[in-house]
């Protein structure tokens, strides 16, 4: 409950606010767009200049990264469940990766992507399965049988939904301001959900699509 998170345009380090003391400083070649604290993980977001952002993946206590510099492409919402990330790219495929290794381990094409369109799935848990809908159709995330399966709501109209929302979705894609000018940002680092759908937004940030 002491860990305070400081943001300066090329560093973020970790703050004891009952000590006074730094227990982490990271230096970043890239600009920082910034962050989104999950449990015991910090996503961090940065952009290179020219056309790409990235999102790593730091370990909160020792400030050593996961996995650093990846351009995951989110144009969805993100799930966080079972230690497993699910968004949608650019290409209108659904990803799954493994939060702290970072490795891929799903991905197959939304089945109702019409060529002309540029309205992308969303996302949520529903009954505990993972859904991937839009205002015309929705299909079920198998992880199993690694594929996409139909599904259907009841009692629930598809048109109607603007979005849905869910202990899981987490704000890895979304951009929130994080000072201007190179200022320090700061906020407070607390304790996410157990079921790692928990976090403290601390600037958002986008999920490394660009």
């Amino acid at each position: 409950m002491n860990s305070v998170i400081i943001i300066k345009k090329k560093s973020i380090s970790l703050l004891d606010s009952k000590t006074n003391s730094i227990k982490w400083t990271i230096e970043e070649s890239n600009t920082i767009l910034g962050t989104y604290r999950l449990d015991g993980y910090i996503f961090l977001y940065t952009f290179n200049g020219w056309t790409t952002n990235y999102t790593s993946l730091i370990d909160l206590k020792t400030g050593k990264f996961h996995w650093r510099d990846k351009n995951l492409d989110i144009v969805s919402n993100c799930i966080a469940i079972d230690n497993k990330l699910f968004f949608v790219n650019k290409k209108f495929k659904i990803i799954s990766i493994e939060i702290e290794s970072g490795n891929q381990i799903f991905e197959e094409k939304f089945p109702y992507k019409k060529w002309y369109s540029t309205v992308y799935p969303q996302l949520v848990v529903y009954d505990g399965k993972i859904l991937a809908y839009t205002k015309k159709n929705i299909v079920k995330v198998d992880m199993h049988a690694e594929k996409l399966i139909d599904f259907n709501f009841k009692n629930i109209d598809l048109k109607d939904i603007v979005s849905m929302n869910d202990k899981y979705n987490i704000s890895v894609n979304r951009y929130n301001s994080s000072g201007s000018g190179g200022d320090a940002f700061v906020y407070g680092a607390y304790a996410g959900d157990a079921g790692g759908g928990g976090g403290d937004a601390g600037g958002g940030g986008d999920g490394g699509g660009g």
